[in-house]
This record gives structure tokens, sequence and C-alpha cells, in this order.
């Protein structure tokens, strides 16, 4: 049957000859064993369908196929019998060869490598690998009607590469897992794979090792044979450069073949111990679908998860072997505790440590969902409030109870001036900032500076003054009260109330007062405000190197802020408070 098989892979026979084989050896093969076909995704086995064998090399005819379309290495040669010939599907294209059976043994399967969460059986997963290498090892086992890896969880989350340089940064247990879909990207291949059972690694080899299999043609193994050869030729070919750029070109060869070269791995099935179903094990199945049940009404999110494991028409209530998956699986746990439970071959055990990763999973969406209803909660209340006040701010306006901010702040600075004697000069430019201040968005930045201004204004004191008291005899009093002694410092003061007395104002007059620390400088300007029944401010212009400080600031700068004299006025709410400049001697430079 082998050399038949050859004979039609050949490309030298004709059609005529083609097709006398393939009669001959149909008839014989019929008689021995039956066919394994392999059907296409979405193409029935009707007009049109291939027909090929997966494990013998011959080709037969079936009673149930109409008319076959047999395999041959050309497409431009169609048997004569074929009346109507239609196109073939792509070899690498998204619908793969499903086979009707998965083998029950493999023991060599190339390795994938995967981070975050291990795949369990009866599990779809999405994987998309980058490695050219291993692009094309995966590409010549579809071709060869091998579908199958081995997808192991790697010990380093920190690792991205597809592929390893040593079985020693896997995880030993892995799945054994058959390629439903294969998607081309730019530089990567999309794999859609489901995991069937589990296998554990005994040994490895380099794939260039594996020999070729009995339905890869000729020309293939040529074109193996070839790309082997080269390979070969590389490792043993040494750089001609001096030994100090010896060492990197050997670097660089050691890195490309080990690129190059994709490790696959000898595995063998791992059967779990046998266990007999009794009340300890139907408890634990029990309590499993109980918080399996209990998470999906937390979150409904799992409930896609839970649908898709049951569509596929497994018993999962009544299999405490699928359900310890479907329970660890369901759950965002460590990998690490997830690999624990795709270990654990003793299903008690393993239904015990799937329920515990239920539990933790449970907990915490009972804590997200409290989390998410706080923070709704609060949300909804912040809405309302804030729908409530716009309401009430419409009600009151129509009742005209209420008006607008910007009428409601010129109203408010209008009656600060109402009974203050304004300046002209002043008032022109009060009016000026209220007219600027209609016309301006509430919420630009001008307007707060204007509002500052406008603010500022109407706060001073305009019009508001102090009565003095100019009495010679009450200052006198006020000043021994204050002060044993001084009388030189006494008799100066009370010659200053004196000649304002005469001239009826205190205006322009500045007193300046010298000394060692702690003579009562300070004190002594607190007691002529007491005897001139004036407000008295103080500030200190020790280390101050900034004139803007007593003047004030401009007012477009952010932050602006109004000098001390300013301030003065506004804190003592009135227009002649006595004002003590301290520490004139150490004002910065």
């Amino acid at each position: 049957m082998h050399t038949a098989s050859s004979l039609l892979r050949n490309s030298f026979l004709s059609p005529k000859l083609k097709s006398s084989v393939v009669r001959n050896v149909s008839k014989v093969a019929s008689h021995s064993k039956p066919v394994q076909r392999l059907s296409y995704a979405g193409v029935s086995g009707a007009r049109g369908a291939r027909i090929c064998s997966f494990s013998s090399s011959y080709l037969s005819q079936s009673k149930q196929v109409g008319f076959g379309r047999y395999f041959s290495t050309n497409k431009s040669d169609p048997p004569e019998d074929d009346p109507e010939p239609k196109d073939e599907t792509p070899l690498f294209s998204s619908q793969l060869p499903a086979t009707v059976a998965v083998p029950e043994v493999w023991p060599q399967v190339p390795v994938i490598a995967i981070n975050r969460n291990p795949v369990f059986p009866r599990f779809i997963k999405l994987i998309e690998i980058s490695n050219p290498a291993l692009i094309d090892l995966i590409r010549r086992k579809v071709k060869l009607n091998q579908p199958y890896v081995g997808i192991f969880l790697r010990k380093k989350e920190d690792e991205k590469s597809d592929v390893v340089s040593s079985l020693d940064d896997l995880h030993q247990v892995g799945v054994f897992a058959q390629i439903h879909e294969m998607q081309d990207m730019d530089y990567k291949l999309r794999l859609v794979v489901m995991a069937h059972r589990r296998i554990r690694i005994t040994g490895q080899f380099i794939e260039d090792e594996i020999e070729s299999g009995p339905a890869e043609s000729d020309a293939e193994r040529r074109r193996r044979k070839y790309r082997n050869t080269r390979k070969q030729a590389s490792k043993e070919k040494e750089p001609e450069t001096p030994d100090q750029a010896g060492q990197p070109a050997k670097e660089t060869t050691a890195k490309k073949a080990a690129v190059d070269q994709v490790m696959m791995a000898k595995v063998e099935n791992m059967v779990h111990d046998k266990f007999q179903q009794n009340e300890e094990v139907k408890a634990l199945t029990q309590e499993v679908i109980k918080t399996i049940r209990d998470i999906i009404n937390l979150n409904p999110l799992y409930r896609e998860s839970l649908h898709h494991m049951l569509a596929q028409g497994q018993r999962v209530v009544d299999n405490p072997v699928y359900l310890s998956d479907l329970g660890a699986a369901l759950t965002g746990s460590e990998p690490t505790e997830l690999q624990a439970v795709l270990e654990e071959m003793d299903i008690p055990k393993r239904l015990m440590m799937s329920l515990s990763l239920l539990k933790k999973e449970y907990e915490l969406s009972k804590l997200q969902q409290k989390i998410g209803k706080e923070v709704e909660e609060k949300v909804k209340q912040q809405h309302r409030k804030y729908i409530l006040h716009e309401q009430l701010k419409v009600i009151k306006k129509e009742l005209g109870l209420e008006k607008d901010d910007k009428d409601a702040i010129g109203d408010k600075f209008k009656e600060r001036l109402a009974d203050k004697t304004v300046p002209q000069q002043i008032q022109t430019v009060i009016d000026e900032e209220l007219n600027k201040l209609n016309f301006l968005e509430s919420h630009s930045s001008e307007f707060n500076v204007t509002r500052c201004y406008l603010d500022w204004l109407t706060s001073l004191p305009w019009g508001v003054t102090s009565e003095e008291n100019l009495k010679l005899e009450d200052a006198q009093v006020i000043l021994d009260e204050d002060h044993y002694g001084m009388d030189d410092i006494k008799k100066r003061i009370l010659e200053f109330i004196a000649v304002s007395q005469l001239k009826g104002s205190t205006q322009g007059k500045i007193l300046c007062f010298h000394g060692p620390p702690g003579v009562g400088k300070t004190s002594i300007a607190r007691s002529i405000a007491r005897a001139l029944n004036r407000q008295y401010f103080r500030f200190s212009v020790g280390g101050m190197t900034d004139v803007a400080e007593i003047k004030g600031h401009r007012r477009t700068y952010v932050g602006a802020m109004p000098g001390k004299l300013v301030q003065c006025l506004k804190k003592t709410n009135t227009e002649n408070p006595l004002v003590l400049i301290d520490e004139v001697d150490k004002i910065g430079k």
C-alpha cells in the first residue's frame, strides 16, 4: 500500500495511469480496513469533498460519497472520473480538518508555552504565536493532518516568548489540545485550540530529529533535507575574523540556531485515580454546584463560560472530573493555584481544591458587588441632589425669589456700597467692572479675576473713619498707664499730638523709633493708637525683598493679592488706622 501511495504522489505519472492505480487500490482497500475521513469545516461529505487518509496511505471509494475528488499532489491533474472538479480548500486557512475522533495516545507534541492561567480539559483557548520556527512547525503538522499541540504553563510569568530553551522553565503537567482554527495575522499566527486531556512531559527532543511522516511528499522531504543541510553547514562554519570579533559572531550563531530549532516534548497521558461516588464526593459535588450558582447570581458574566461548557453536551453535574475542572476554570485565582488543581489526580482532593477557589471567588464577587452598589448609590445621590438644586433654582427664578449668579453677585457688591461714601473716580471704576462682569462667562478665568477685584474694592471702608482724640491730658494718662519712665519719648509724643491739635489733623506725620531690642518701640506705638483713639495695625518688613508685597501685585497675575496697606484697611475697617512698619532695619535688598 505504501508503494501505491508513493506512485500516486510522484508527479511523472500520467493522469490515466493515476486513475487506474486509484481504482485498483480502492478495490483492495475496501476489503481490508475502513477509511478514516477528514471532513473540512463547513463542507459536507457530498459533491466536491476531499477524502484523505489520516493514518494509512491508501485512498478508497465509499458508497456515501457520490462524486469524490481524490487526493493528488498536483492539483492541475484531476482524475478522469471526476466530471466537475471544484476548487479545493486552501491548506492554511481558517477552516482546518476536524478529526472525527482524537487519538487516545500521541507521544510527541509541539510545546506552546503560555502565561497567566493554565488551560483545563474541555475548554477552548485563543493563542497567538509569533515565533517563526514554531509557526512553521505548526503549519507542517497541520499539513500532515497532525493538528495537535501540548500547552504548558510557564514557571516565570515575566517571559513572553512562545518557545522555551529548556523544559525546566515549564510546569511538567499540561494539556493535549487540538487545533480547530488557524488564522494568519501580520507576523503572528492565531490558533483556536481545544484541550482534551492531561499530559505529563517525559522527555524532550529538537524538531529536526522528527522523521518525515508517510503523508509527506518526496518534494517536501527534499526541501527539509536541504534546509537541515544548510543549518548544519552554518553551525560548522566558523567566522573568519580576529578573536576579538569572533566571540560575538559565535554567540549570534548560537542564538539563531536556538531560535530556528523548536523543542518538542515526549508526553504521556495522565489518568486520574479511581474513586467511588461516596457521600463525601456527592457532598463536594453539590457544594461546588451551589457555589457556582451563587457566583452566577452575583456576577452574570460567569454565565457565558458555564453556558459554553454545557453547550458541548457534557453532563458536568453528574461527572465530578469535569465539575472540578469547571470550578477551577471559572475562577481568577493565581496561576500556581490553578496549576495545582491541574496536577492533582485524586478527584476528591481536586474537588476540594476547586471548592476552595470557588469560595474565594464568591467572597471576592460579594465584595465587588458591595463596592459597586455603594459607588452606584453615591453617584445616584449626587446626581439626584444636583437635579433637585437645578430645579429649585429654576423655580425660584420663575417666582422672582432668586436671580442668576451674575445678578446676585452684582446686587451683593451694590449692597456693600450702599452705606459708604465712595469717591467719584472709584465709583466709575466699580461701575465699569460690574458692566464687564455681566458680559463674561461664569466659567472663564477672567470672570473670577474681575469678581475678586470687585470684592476687594467693595470691601474697603470708603468714608469710614475713627473719631480722633487730640486731648493732651488723656494722652498723658494713657502713656503713663502703659509705660513707666521714658520721659523724653512721652514728651516727644505729646509734642506731636499738640501740633496735630493746632493743625486740626495728624495727616502726613511720621514718627520713627530706634533702639536696641526690647526697649518698648512696638508697645509705645500701640499706646499712641489708644491715645489717639485709632485702630492699630502692625506689619513687619524684615527680610522682605519685593515691594509688591506692600503695594500689591498686578491683578492679571494668577493668585494676585493686594498689598499690606490695602489688607490693613480691610482688616481695621477704617480709613485712618495707625500703621506700624516694624523691623525696617532688617529689610532685604
